[in-house]
């Protein structure tokens, strides 16, 4: 899962950008790889371990929602739907088997 968003200062023609993916690392946890930047340098990367596939989608998700909120321009998306808040939220009302 992926996403790609940047936001444009129209003043100076700045480009920042934001990067957000899952990934799976050799212990089994997930992942919530983050990479930010201004345009054309190398970025800060981050990331942060999550127990479960779900806990790191619903994070990936919050921080994309909160870019979203400061400006930022989701360009690309991969692997997440429009509704995967929503199922998230089925998910977790779901009894215990």
């Amino acid at each position: 899962m992926k996403a790609y968003l940047q936001r444009l200062n129209p003043a100076t023609g700045m480009v920042w950008y934001y990067s957000l993916q899952i990934q799976r690392d050799l212990l089994g946890r997930w992942q919530v790889i983050r990479e930010w930047g201004r345009s054309g340098s190398p970025g800060t990367l981050r990331q942060v371990p999550y127990d479960t596939h779900e806990q790191a989608v619903a994070a990936l998700l919050s921080l994309r929602d909160q870019l979203t909120g400061k400006g930022y321009q989701v360009v690309m998306q991969e692997g997440l739907r429009q509704d995967m808040a929503g199922y998230l939220k089925e998910m977790k009302n779901e009894p215990d088997s």
